[in-house]
């Protein structure tokens, strides 16, 4: 009472705790609710700032579930994942029913690398709530990571049907449908990512997708798996960096790399890029095949996110031959 009295004084509210050795004091605005102060930080990722908040509303209230969920979910967001599991465990006890809790405890073990246990638990909240799009997210993520295609994709559907603004649903159904052979239907996905999502966790990741994608349908064009056309463009790539040098070849490969990075379209073959190192107008495809044919030369290890190691081979033969 002495501690609130003081806080109050100076226009804040104090939650305070006392055990047998310390006492505890956490203050906040006094015209903001308690709860809605916490959100504030977990909503704005200040995790690690909520955290005593959160503790110490535990310790007044041991039997507040949803205090004890979001508990459990900032230790997870922390890396604290046994603790989160226990409080999370607390707030299903209290709390049966509390679908996120049981999302949260599944999520938790897996980041333990407890499958089965993560699996378990994510289908309960499912039975629990069937709405819950997040639990079909993580359940079809699971089963994704254990190359279990064909039992997440029914999941995946669901979480993007609960879900249809979420990046992370809509690019785990997308690499379902990739594995699965379904490309038309991933690239269209992934797409959607890039186009509305153009700075989350995933939106570097969707478009590796569709350029994987796209060298997949570039081999299945071809009975040989060769492209003529590759090695066209890796041909006369040869012959211009033998003319321009090692210093304008890194210029070149550099400059591409760089706009690569906002995605080359290497399905149309219209020549709609340019370059500064270099005159004329290029397709994506044409681009990739140079930057790949420079990085041969300069670290053949670099990954360009191209495989023409066989029509760079043949290129090569063919310029052994001129000579």
């Amino acid at each position: 009472m002495y501690f609130a009295t003081q806080y109050l004084a100076k226009g804040e509210t104090a939650i305070v705790t006392v055990d047998d050795r310390d006492i505890h004091v956490i203050s906040f605005p006094a015209n903001m609710d308690p709860g809605a102060f916490i959100q504030s930080l977990l909503q704005s990722g200040r995790i690690q700032d909520a955290l005593p908040f959160l503790e110490a509303m535990v310790e007044t209230n041991k039997t507040d579930a949803e205090t004890l969920y979001n508990l459990g979910i900032a230790y997870s967001e922390l890396g604290r994942y046994e603790d989160a599991v226990m409080r999370l465990k607390k707030a299903v006890e209290i709390d049966p029913n509390h679908s996120n809790a049981w999302v949260g405890i599944g999520v938790a073990y897996a980041r333990l690398n407890r499958v089965k246990d993560a699996t378990d638990a994510l289908s309960k909240a499912i039975h629990l709530n069937p709405s819950n799009g997040y639990a079909h997210r993580n359940l079809g993520g699971l089963l994704s990571m254990q190359q279990n295609y064909n039992d997440a994709l029914p999941l995946l559907r669901e979480a993007i049907h609960y879900l249809p603004d979420d990046p992370q649903s809509i690019y785990g159904l997308a690499k379902c449908l990739e594995e699965l052979g379904n490309l038309a239907e991933a690239d269209g996905l992934y797409l959607d990512i890039v186009n509305r999502f153009p700075a989350t966790q995933v939106t570097e990741p969707a478009r590796q997708g569709r350029t994987s994608i796209a060298h997949k349908n570039l081999r299945s064009r071809t009975a040989s798996g060769i492209r003529p056309d590759v090695m066209m463009y890796i041909t006369g790539a040869l012959d211009t960096f033998k003319k321009v040098g090692p210093k304008k070849r890194q210029e070149i490969a550099f400059e591409i790399a760089i706009k690569g990075q906002s995605g080359l379209d290497i399905n149309d073959p219209d020549q709609k890029y340019s370059l500064r190192s270099l005159p004329g107008k290029f397709s994506g495809l044409h681009l990739l095949a140079i930057m790949y044919t420079a990085f041969q030369q300069i670290d053949p290890t670099a990954d360009v996110g191209a495989d023409f190691k066989t029509e760079y081979k043949m290129a090569m033969q063919l310029d052994d031959g001129k000579q």
